[in-house]
């Protein structure tokens, strides 16, 4: 099975957003803006290339691809392609203040970036999302903005919004932590927590939902890794520069 499903909303909301984009940071320079175009260009393939196709229909693993890249690659690449003017702009506009300090508190936004992600693995809500269109739209858009909100404590444009760096290892050793233990429990679970997937491509249901947590296991544990190497060394480039 090798189908793009080319949906106008995903094509629409991915042009949509680039354009917004390039009017918002066009006058003031685009130094950043590789790294937005990359999380734009990749969300699009995330959800009209075949893994979106192979994760609907046939393969548990290939949905979890979908979910990682939503949530823990996707949503880093957008932060740091916003510069720092047009966040302290944004965050000028009440709403969005508000917004943000309701829920870009650390504690809000862990919960809200982990939780989201092991509450959808839940097999009744992953498998009713499986089953019905208007859900499975609510459950990639949601995984893609609690990403979002968990990673603007790490990688968001505004020095006073970071956790410090001893913070910010605890946040991603925590996220870590229940990250492995999801992967762990798809990889070593009962077989047949997601009835839907029959197996494709010679992974039978059982080799498919172990790869799948094996996929949540070890590559998730390394991003978490990489947000934590990147605290620790502007960390130790602002000593130095000190």
């Amino acid at each position: 099975m090798n189908e793009w499903d080319w949906e106008p909303s995903v094509v629409a909301g991915c042009v949509a957003l680039s354009l917004g984009y390039i009017a918002l940071v066009r006058k003031r320079g685009i130094n950043r803006a590789p790294y937005f175009f990359a999380g734009v260009l990749l969300l699009l393939l995330d959800l009209v290339s075949p893994i979106d196709t192979l994760g609907d229909q046939r393969l548990f693993s290939a949905h979890v691809v979908q979910h990682f890249l939503l949530a823990l690659v996707i949503p880093p690449l957008l932060l740091l392609g916003i510069p720092k003017w047009l966040a302290e702009a944004a965050l000028r506009r009440p709403v969005l203040r508000t917004m943000e300090c309701m829920v870009g508190q650390p504690p809000v936004s862990w919960l809200l970036g982990v939780g989201t992600m092991l509450a959808w693995h839940i097999p009744a809500l992953f498998n009713a999302a499986l089953a019905n269109d208007g859900l499975h739209v609510f459950q990639h858009l949601s995984l893609l903005t609690t990403g979002t909100i968990f990673w603007w404590s790490i990688l968001g444009p505004l020095d006073d919004r970071r956790l410090p760096t001893l913070g910010a290892v605890s946040y991603l050793f925590s996220a870590c932590v229940c990250c492995s233990l999801l992967g762990a429990f798809l990889t070593f679970g009962p077989v047949g927590l997601y009835p839907a997937y029959a197996g494709y491509g010679g992974l039978d249901p059982k080799r498919d939902q172990q790869l799948g947590g094996m996929l949540m296991w070890v590559p998730g544990c390394f991003v978490y890794l990489a947000g934590i190497v990147t605290s620790v060394a502007r960390w130790y480039g602002a000593e130095r520069t000190a």
